[in-house]
């Protein structure tokens, strides 16, 4: 099995010629491979949880396609979106985006995202079929720019935060880099069913989007708590609102990733994420 990563990134693009700020354009990165073609999916997504989460419904949905004609037809985009979509998103990131892009060119979005992203994933095809690296796309990126009478300075910071493959014939492995106040670590779950068969890469990328979620989850709580405790007197109740939609939406995960150890063998290093104690920590800060 190829290795997949989602890669998260940020670009700050500064025009050397108007007087302008700096203009940031963050999202993340995972590439999908389709069955039977060499150029693959790449989803952009403005979290991580939910590019995770899309990423693994459409291979899922994929291992059932034996034969691709249209891309872009291929799957019910807007179904899936849906389906994965849930009311925290939609009463608190209500401008959470995602992007499937094909040769280049996006064949689905949901929200807005920003332009600089569709430039790059066209230089990066053009870049790719020459058999370049993907960091040399910026470049190609900023010849772009200047066609349309824009000299540009790109900066990148980008990080993997998530990496899938195989151990062994009957596991997978897959590690979450985690980037929470006070830490910073690697979370590696090693992951196998308990019949012989392993477990679908898409199965995994489920779970680990479900453990990022939780984890994200964990800190918000804590920090609303924090300013709720400091305040007590001036707390918004849009605030208390929203504490309690984290603690349900945390407990949903929670039973989620508790129903995934009960129907596969997980083992930890250094140990399972706990997400109360994040929470705690998040609050004391």
């Amino acid at each position: 099995m190829t290795s997949i990563s989602l890669l998260r990134e940020k670009f700050i693009i500064r025009d050397t010629f108007y007087a302008s700020p700096p203009v940031e354009a963050l999202g993340n990165r995972l590439i999908i491979s389709l069955p039977g073609r060499s150029i693959p999916l790449v989803i952009r997504g403005h979290s991580m949880h939910m590019t995770l989460r899309f990423g693994a419904e459409i291979m899922r949905q994929l291992s059932y396609i034996s034969q691709i004609e249209k891309v872009a037809i291929l799957l019910d985009w807007d179904d899936i979106w849906a389906k994965l979509a849930n009311p925290f998103e939609a009463d608190f990131t209500p401008s959470t985006w995602i992007t499937v892009y094909y040769k280049g060119e996006p064949i689905y979005q949901h929200n807005a995202h920003h332009m600089f992203f569709d430039i790059l994933e066209q230089c990066e095809y053009k870049n790719s079929k020459s058999g370049n690296r993907y960091e040399t796309s910026l470049e190609m990126t900023r010849n772009a720019f200047k066609k349309m009478e824009r000299d540009v300075i790109i900066d990148e910071e980008s990080h993997v935060g998530f990496i899938l493959d195989s151990d062994g014939e009957k596991e997978l492995r897959f590690a979450i880099i985690l980037r929470i106040p006070g830490h910073r670590g690697t979370f590696i779950t090693r992951l196998s069913s308990k019949g012989k068969q392993k477990p679908a890469s898409y199965i995994a990328l489920a779970i680990a989007a479900d453990y990022i979620e939780a984890i994200n989850m964990a800190v918000r709580a804590g920090f609303i708590e924090k300013n709720i405790g400091q305040n007590p007197q001036k707390s918004k109740y849009e605030q208390v609102k929203q504490q309690a939609a984290i603690i349900k939406r945390l407990d949903i995960l929670n039973n989620r990733i508790t129903q995934a150890e009960a129907r596969y063998t997980m083992l930890y290093r250094p140990e399972r994420p706990d997400f109360q104690a994040i929470r705690t920590k998040c609050s004391e800060l």
